[in-house]
Order: structure tokens, then C-alpha cells, then sequence
């Protein structure tokens, strides 16, 4: 029994099966993790196997799918119009976040970097409402912060260490 595979799907072949060998080196490089003192079931590890598995699992299906002649439609979508020059305003804002964040995160912190980082690079994809904007990114940058530190424990720099009384707590054991 041979297998005849259209040009298009061995395009999503290739794509889903790169998606499928990331997902086995996540998971194998998972178990080489060092499980931190102090955690039960949930740390670092935890999510890495979750994310492994997520995309171990839709990735097979995909290839499942793409075998089986379901290829992916384009959307049609109407309105939109070709522009020959490039958005160089939209490129600066989010360069402009990116070595903004990259200089500051340790000094003023994650929250402050990533609300500013958010707010610039969703103002450069085109959004207009910007007290919206900015009460989003906020909102993203501290569900981020306490996701990775208290969820994760992993810690991600507060900032503000320069102000006498906040410097960081170091605990020895």
C-alpha cells in the first residue's frame, strides 16, 4: 500500500512533524530536570510535562488529520489591503519595547517591563484604545508575575532594589 501525499500536505507534514519531534525533545529533556527541595507535585517540571505532552498529543493528531487528506483551509478574509512598504513605525515599537525590557528588568522589574512591553507591542499589531490597552498589560504582566513566581516558584526580578529597606531577602538554610 503506498501513501500519495499532495505538495500542500507534505508542507503541514514537515511543519507537524517538527512540532512533533519539539514536543519529544521537551519531554525527554524534561526528565533530566532537577526537581527542586521543598516541592511536592507541582514545580517546573510539572509544566514542562504538561507542554510536552499538549503538543506531543495535537501534534500526532494533526499528522493524523494531514494523512488522512484534512488539509488546512486560508481563511478568506475581506478588508484587508496590500501595503508595498514596510510598517517601520510598528517595527521601532516593538524594538523599542524589546531593549526597553532587556535594559530595565532588573532594575525596575518584570511587572513594569512586561505592561510596557505588552502595551508597545499591541499598539504597533494596530490597538487604539490605549487606557484599555494599558490596564490589559498590566493586568498580563502581574497574572505573569505571581504565575511564574508563586505558581512555579520561579523567581523573576521584583525591581526597585535600589530603595533602602528593599533589597532582596537572601535566606540561608
Amino acid at each position: 500500500m503506498s501513501l500519495k501525499v499532495s505538495n500542500a500536505a507534505k508542507g503541514e507534514l514537515v511543519f507537524t512533524s517538527s512540532l512533533f519531534l519539539a514536543a519529544v525533545v521537551i519531554l525527554f529533556d524534561t526528565t533530566g530536570l532537577r526537581q527542586a527541595e521543598g516541592f511536592a507535585v507541582i514545580g517546573p517540571q510539572l509544566f514542562a510535562y504538561i507542554v510536552g505532552g499538549a503538543l506531543l498529543l495535537l501534534s500526532s493528531w494533526q499528522i493524523i488529520q494531514v494523512l488522512r487528506g484534512n488539509l488546512g483551509q486560508p481563511e478568506q478574509i475581506e478588508g484587508g489591503e496590500f501595503k508595498s512598504t514596510p510598517n517601520w513605525k510598528a517595527l521601532f515599537l516593538v524594538l523599542a519595547g524589546l531593549v526597553f525590557y532587556a535594559l530595565l528588568v532588573e532594575v525596575i522589574g518584570f511587572m513594569l517591563c512586561a505592561a510596557v512591553l505588552y502595551f508597545l507591542v499591541a499598539t504597533a499589531l494596530g490597538e487604539k484604545r490605549r487606557l484599555r490597552l494599558a490596564a490589559i498589560s498590566i493586568a498580563i504582566a502581574v497574572v505573569v508575575y505571581f504565575g511564574f513566581t508563586a505558581g512555579l516558584q520561579i523567581s523573576l526580578p521584583f525591581g526597585f532594589d535600589f530603595i533602602p529597606g528593599n533589597e532582596p531577602v537572601v535566606e540561608e538554610w
